[in-house]
């Protein structure tokens, strides 16, 4: 009986969350819907890991299917601008990291994948990896970080930058490509190969690839049926929310106002480095923004199509973060502190 009400009360607040515009409203249904179940000492829910691995591989095909070669051409003319404009994001989530390490006394390694810009599903992914890292630290931070971010990023750009929405903005959704179908096999190839091989998060990451390759090789693919990527996103939400120990989570309300501090700290830090690339590469402070902006590719796409923003500017640079921390952060993390069965910091 408890799996029925796991299921049922994810999907009432899922549906209540997105019906408010909330972002990843799915994900946070089956997050806050284990911890309310869990307040209330309701017994026999459970999610096993592979229902989250399945789900892996529909989001990796859903981050994949962006890279086009506009998305290419955009890299080669503005390397510098992409790369340091990403650079600058995550130094900014390891100084943050290392301030509250000192002063709250927290776990760094768990502060890092916590507070990293856009890694919401990367960095929980990666919890089963390692179990010296704080899952309740990184899933709480990782949801305040996104939250915080997603919900003022629109407000700053409509009154500090003064952006207007403009009419007809367009969705991102692709129903005239390769259909999905058609390519998720592959994805299901790419992640078991990608697990062989010992590739970190291979169920993301697989996908992933093989998404990239189908999509720069065909042409465009259409977009995963929403049906599915409601059900992945309760799958990873629900996953993460079964692993969260609410006498930990009591521990961390102490700090609140230095992880608001740190989150708001790493949004200055990129308004103002907006400030430079649209001078240097003479493109609007709003495009500007929202290329810089850590928050997801989505929902900084659709707030630049709604307020006339060059989108596929603002794709690139979201997409270049997004791989090199999918990519690129785990391999760092793995270097730094150590396997996860050694006894690294």
């Amino acid at each position: 009986m408890g799996q029925v009400y796991l299921i049922s009360l994810s999907v009432v607040i899922g549906f209540i969350l997105n019906k408010l515009h909330i972002p990843i409203p799915w994900i946070l249904g089956g997050i806050l819907a284990t911890l309310i179940l869990q307040i209330a000492r309701v017994k026999g829910f459970y999610w096993k890991r592979q229902w989250r691995m399945y789900a892996l591989i529909v989001v990796g095909y859903g981050i994949g299917r962006y890279v086009n070669v506009q998305v290419l051409t955009q890299i080669k003319s503005q390397g510098i601008g992409i790369v340091s404009a990403t650079l600058v994001a995550v130094l900014s989530c390891v100084f943050v990291s290392v301030v509250m390490a000192k002063f709250v006394h927290l776990d760094l390694h768990s502060l890092v994948m916590g507070i990293m810009p856009g890694g919401f599903t990367q960095m929980t992914a990666m919890l089963d990896e390692d179990k010296r890292v704080d899952p309740n630290l990184v899933t709480v931070y990782q949801s305040l970080r996104l939250l915080t971010i997603e919900l003022s990023i629109p407000f700053l750009v409509m009154t500090v930058l003064s952006a207007q929405v403009s009419s007809g903005a367009n969705t991102l959704a692709v129903h005239d490509g390769v259909n999905f179908w058609l390519v998720m096999p592959f994805c299901i190839i790419g992640a078991l190969v990608a697990d062989k091989i010992k590739i970190s998060t291979p169920y993301l990451i697989g996908p992933v690839i093989v998404t990239i390759i189908a999509a720069l090789s065909v042409g465009r693919l259409d977009s995963p049926p929403e049906w599915l990527m409601i059900i992945a996103q309760l799958s990873i939400g629900i996953y993460v929310g079964v692993g969260l120990n609410m006498e930990q989570l009591k521990k961390l309300v102490r700090t609140l106002p230095a992880t608001m501090a740190g989150i708001f700290f790493i949004l200055t830090v990129s308004m103002i480095y907006a400030v430079g690339l649209a001078h240097f590469y003479d493109f609007d402070l709003i495009t500007a923004f929202l290329a810089m902006a850590p928050g997801g590719i989505a929902e900084m796409c659709l707030t630049g199509m709604s307020v006339g923003a060059n989108v596929a500017i603002i794709l690139t640079y979201q997409l270049f973060r997004m791989l090199f921390i999918a990519l690129v952060i785990p391999v760092i993390l793995k270097k730094y502190f150590g396997k996860p069965d050694s006894t690294a910091l």
